[in-house]
């Protein structure tokens, strides 16, 4: 863990104080609770970012640690020109941060800002795969697994962007491994067309990437 200097004075330690002050911007979200734990943890992370330095932070349940540091990540990489990339342990998490606290930023940070879920590849169906698997289903699964099979071969016919999330039940992990996607199996070329997966983290500098470390929904 790098010590940070104790002065934390920078425009944008101050200006991310202030989103995180009793009457600043976050104030006009609801159920907002002033905290001064979240508030130092920002300023912590803006000034870490500032300096290029790593920074450990433990924070107890109720901290708020997800806007604590999404504030300073979407104000410093737009100062910069970058993007903010924020890696989580689980979909879970990554989910949350897409739908709840994103969306919050959205309505009161200054600042105009676009977020991306991106996740690992595994996470995504291969139709070149699923189609092998069908063809060879009697010498791949037993029973069971050929029933599951075809419910996810009826699955991609309606599904949105043909990733797990969009799937209501968690599939057989050994039916998984032979329709989802890898690296060193699909590609454009070999399987004539492109896996489906997000595309739009590439397409703007004004973005925060949001990557799981996790390939299933539940994990902890």
């Amino acid at each position: 863990m790098i010590a940070l200097k104790d002065n934390l004075g920078s425009e944008l330690v101050e200006r991310v104080r202030g989103f995180f002050s009793e009457k600043g911007p976050l104030s006009k979200a609801k159920n907002f609770e002033f905290r001064p734990q979240q508030q130092e943890m920002a300023a912590r992370v803006a000034q870490a970012l500032e300096e290029e330095q790593h920074l450990i932070v433990e924070a107890g349940t109720g901290v708020g640690k997800s806007l604590g540091y999404l504030v300073p990540s979407v104000l410093f990489a737009l100062e910069q020109h970058k993007k903010a990339i924020v890696s989580t342990h689980t979909i879970n998490l990554q989910e949350q941060l897409l739908h709840k606290d994103i969306p919050i930023l959205k309505k009161v940070l200054p600042v105009e800002f676009e977020a991306a879920l991106m996740k690992g590849r595994q996470n995504y169906l291969c139709p070149r795969r699923l189609e092998r698997a069908l063809q060879s289903e009697q010498e791949l699964f037993t029973g069971p697994e050929r029933s599951e099979l075809q419910r996810l071969a009826e699955w991609a016919r309606t599904t949105r962007d043909g990733s797990l999330s969009d799937l209501s039940v968690e599939p057989d992990p050994k039916v998984w491994a032979q329709v989802c996607s890898e690296a060193h199996v699909c590609t454009q070329k070999t399987c004539g067309q492109t896996c489906r997966k997000n595309g739009r983290a590439g397409s703007c500098s004004r973005m925060i990437s949001l990557f799981s470390m996790k390939r299933t929904r539940s994990s902890r």
